[in-house]
């Protein structure tokens, strides 16, 4: 081994200390306070070459792209100037537009192409250079804000410092984040980050598995020439990229490379401006010449598109798919996504035309779904003054708008405060909707919360303070309503109340509050949560519910229990509980959790076999008919697509039965559907058997319960009472095929504005719909006594994302379209004649998934449009998902 010696050492130090600080002192030797740099010199004329590059393309960047280059020269001349402070008088001349042509010699593929460009006033601009940092620009007013953005955007590559360090600067960019470091000798690097434009539209789902995601790069390279007179270059690269946050690899991308170049400097006589400040000759500028005095910040356009449609147009285009029968597939949810935009800008008499005209009667309910979802304030006068929520006969069609108001990823303020007043006013209103009402205020509010608007957080505290009011006052089926609107508020500070009907209220009042306690984010499930589910798993205060039971044991199971804990939940498995079903339910839970968990699965293996009592096949075999279960759907890198069942067997029937569709991206778990099955009273339907059952006395009844999207719908009954059930069995009503859910509901929205150094700014837009068909059947035979079901979850989606950037002088766009029909079938036998038996058969078709990718580039006023399409398919086989053992054994014996 080489010994280095005591020299070899010192030159290794000194190398290090010099290579540190020579940035630092490069540039602050340079600068001086600028003292070196002789950049913009009074009375010389800088003379730059500009070459504004902007790419389109697909995420991969693997075909061909679309955009344009803008070139011209750019003039700079000292007008004004007092130490480090200066005025630069600058000129584009002779602006041109190249645009991508299947023409266009390789490599670059960029022709010139006559434009607006050329014909628009172009005056020369001031900028008002303050040692680095430039806070106006003076323009001319009757200039397009195309020409406008674009000399903004030139203006910006003058602004920079020449020492290392972070500040924050607002430029055509937008206000970012700015880091200088050199380099090389004459060499800056300036990256902007954080750049935020909070005065351009924004809308955001907070939902990840849900949103688009969206990263960006920005760098500016600064290089001198040998004196310190001139740039010799500037550089501003910057790329932008969207992709769909559950498929990273569908999504778009921008690049923009805005280059200045020295061509040459000279020595000209020019006209200076007088005045002993630059605020004095600023002044004087802008009261001889018709000048504008803005900031850099580059400004939106109004919209250029000349084919905007009103709503009314709109839906006599997209009619006929909108019908209900075609609901499940993608066709209804691409016109769907098209309405909801044109609903966005329409007016309330162009919205009152289209829910008054007769060709749209069959379509009311689809209508509602796309004026819900649009969350304006127009939509909701122009549905109000249709819709009478008194009427009965109203009640579909005003549920359907609630719902889709429920729903939004980004809720409206103001519709949340009219609802409100509406709830609070609701004495005509029908108990259904009126719960409906409530519901979704309680949605709405949450959402709020989430919005990446600001928002008044008072209607949230008024409402929540009702809601406790009410609840405190009622008890039984009154208070239900009531724990149903926790559930969609999920606030932390309703945690008290929700333990409170634990321990005090009825055993349904217990299982709703559970229901909602469940529904929480699991950073709230408190200690006290903790405890109480606890004793309400092990009974340790009082008799509870079954369905509070099964709901306590995941929550503690979820919870990341301690080992003594996690040690109780198991040593339970060998207790002598009669209801069997719940100790069935626990044990299938923990053994669906460890699948995807390999610490907890060695905890519990490690304390089952550390106790005889429970490493047993008494304890650990399937007694009872309760599952829980997760299988997968989906998985790739971008996130795991899952179905969990939970099915809560009681005296042989279910009691709870839940299939939810979820999603998991990076450890954050967003329910996207769930569809709940409850029943009471039905034990008179089996064989006896020796389980407790605490439920015999209730009433027959049986219902459904949805949420979508983390919110929860009111409860759907099917019957209530052995009455109506025996009229559905006599008269075969359940057995023929019936749609209990129906609904056009937007998931991904998101749409951003980003500012590019070169003065363009980009739209981006995800837009991603479901529509959604729930239907099932139920024959039941009393003289065989068997029963099958089927229960079949059908939905299109459809997902559209796209980068645009529209200018009054060219138009270049890319966007991908992406769709698929799943449909998820549920199917169960039943043989209730002497030992109970019951087959569930859970599969899913054969499902193709279509990706297409539309680059588009055009010139106002011109017939020049260059389209490039291409598309791919991509298929899922369909599968039968195996359930467990128990059932497998039970179907073979059923169909033998």
């Amino acid at each position: 081994m080489l010994k280095p010696s005591s020299s070899s050492i010192f030159y290794v130090l000194l190398v290090w200390v010099v290579g540190s600080c020579y940035g630092f002192v490069l540039l602050s030797s340079a600068a001086g306070q600028n003292g070196d740099v002789k950049l913009f010199v009074p009375g010389e004329e800088t003379l730059y070459n500009l070459h504004s590059t902007v790419v389109l393309n697909e995420k991969n960047g693997e075909s061909k792209s679309v955009g344009y280059i803008v070139s011209g020269k750019v003039v700079v001349q000292v007008v004004w100037s007092k130490e480090y402070e200066k005025i630069l008088k600058i000129q584009l001349k002779e602006p041109k537009l190249h645009i991508k042509s299947r023409k266009a010699p390789s490599p670059d593929g960029f022709v010139f192409h006559t434009s607006r460009l050329q014909e628009f006033t172009n005056e020369p601009f001031y900028v008002h250079w303050d040692n680095g940092k430039i806070t106006k620009i003076l323009v001319n007013a009757k200039e397009p804000t195309s020409l406008v953005n674009l000399k903004k955007g030139i203006a910006s590559l003058f602004q920079f410092q020449l020492l290392d360090g972070t500040y924050e600067e607002t430029d055509s960019s937008g206000t970012c984040t700015v880091s200088y470091t050199s380099q090389e000798p004459r060499k800056i690097v300036k990256t902007k980050r954080d750049c935020i434009s909070s005065d351009l539209p924004y809308l955001k789902n907070p939902e990840l598995s849900l949103d688009a995601i969206v990263t960006s790069t920005r760098q500016v390279d600064y290089v001198f020439d040998q004196n310190y007179q001139h740039f010799q270059t500037v550089r501003s690269q910057e790329t932008h990229v969207m992709s769909v946050s559950s498929r990273e690899d569908f999504g778009n991308q921008v690049h923009s490379d805005h280059f200045l170049e020295f061509a040459e400097a000279s020595q000209d006589k020019i006209s200076a401006l007088r005045g002993n400040t630059a605020d004095d000759a600023l002044k004087k500028l802008i009261s001889s010449e018709n000048l504008s005095e803005e900031s850099l910040r580059t400004d939106k356009e109004s919209g250029q598109n000349e084919d905007a449609k009103g709503f009314s147009e709109s839906v006599n285009e997209v009619r006929e798919l909108l019908a209900s029968e075609l609901l499940g597939t993608a066709g209804p949810a691409k016109a769907f996504l098209k309405l909801v935009y044109t609903a966005r800008g329409a007016s309330k008499k162009d919205i009152q035309k289209t829910l008054n005209s007769k060709k749209n009667a069959k379509i009311l309910p689809q209508l509602m779904d796309v004026l819900g979802s649009s969350q304006t304030l127009a939509t909701y006068e122009a549905v109000m003054g249709y819709l009478d929520l008194t009427k009965e006969e109203q009640l579909d069609l005003s549920e359907r708008y609630l719902w889709a108001l429920s729903l939004g990823s980004n809720p409206n303020q103001d519709i949340v405060e009219k609802l409100f007043n509406k709830y609070k006013k609701s004495e005509n209103i029908p108990v259904k909707l009126n719960e409906t009402l409530l519901l979704t205020v309680a949605s709405m509010c949450r959402r709020l919360t989430t919005s990446p608007i600001n928002h008044d957080e008072k209607i949230n505290q008024k409402f929540e303070k009702l809601v406790l009011e009410k609840l405190r006052k009622s008890k039984d089926e009154e208070s239900y309503p009531y724990l149903r609107a926790l559930k969609n508020l999920r606030s932390p500070t309703t945690i008290p109340d929700l333990l409170k009907k634990i321990r005090q209220g009825s055993a349904k009042e217990g299982a709703l509050a559970w229901k909602a306690l469940i529904a929480f984010d699991r950073r709230h499930w408190t200690p006290e949560v903790k405890k109480a589910a606890k004793k309400t798993f092990l009974q340790l205060d009082r008799k509870h519910d079954s369905s509070s039971r099964s709901i306590a044991s995941e929550i503690l199971l979820e919870s990341r229990p301690e080992d003594a804990t996690l040690k109780e939940i198991i040593h339970h498995l060998a207790s002598n509980d009669t209801a069997y079903e719940i100790t069935q339910y626990a044990l299938q839970k923990i053994r669906m959790m460890a699948e995807d968990d390999p610490e907890l699965k060695r905890r519990v293996v490690q304390i089952i076999k550390s106790d005889k009592k429970i490493n047993n096949y008494s304890v650990l075999n399937p007694r009872g008919l309760s599952t829980a279960i997760k299988r997968y759907f989906v998985q790739n890198p971008s996130g795991n697509g899952s179905l969990i069942s939970l099915q809560e067997i009681n005296s042989a029937i279910v009691k709870r039965g839940i299939v939810n569709i979820v999603w998991d991206k990076n450890g954050d778990t967003s329910e996207l559907f769930s569809l709940g099955i409850f029943t009471s009273g039905l034990s008179s339907f089996r064989s006896s058997d020796s389980e407790e059952s605490e439920e015999d006395s209730e009433p027959t009844t049986a219902g459904m319960e949805l949420a979508v999207l983390g919110t929860q719908l009111r409860p759907f009954v099917f019957f209530n009472g052995q009455g109506e059930l025996m009229g559905h069995v006599w008269s075969g009503t359940a057995s023929e095929r019936t749609t209990a859910y129906q609904a056009l509901i937007m998931m991904q929205d998101h749409l951003e504005y980003l500012r590019l150094g070169s003065g363009f700014i980009v739209e981006l837009d995800l837009r991603g719909a479901v529509s959604f068909d729930l239907a099932g059947k139920v024959e039941i035979s009393i003289w065989g006594r068997t029963a099958n079901s089927l229960v079949e979850k059908c939905a299109g989606i459809f997902l559209t994302g796209s980068m645009k950037i529209d200018t009054s002088f060219v138009r270049s766009q890319v966007e991908f379209t992406t769709s698929l029909e799943p449909q998820l079938k549920l199917e169960s036998d039943i043989d209730f004649s002497a030992n109970m038996r019951c087959c569930m058969r859970l599969s899913q078709i054969d499902v193709q998934l279509k990706h297409n990718i539309f680059k588009i580039e055009r010139i106002p006023g011109s017939k020049h449009k260059l389209r490039i399409a291409k598309s791919r398919k991509y298929v899922s086989p369909g599968k039968s998902y195996s359930l467990n053992r128990k059932n497998n054994e039970m179907c073979s014996s059923i169909h033998q």
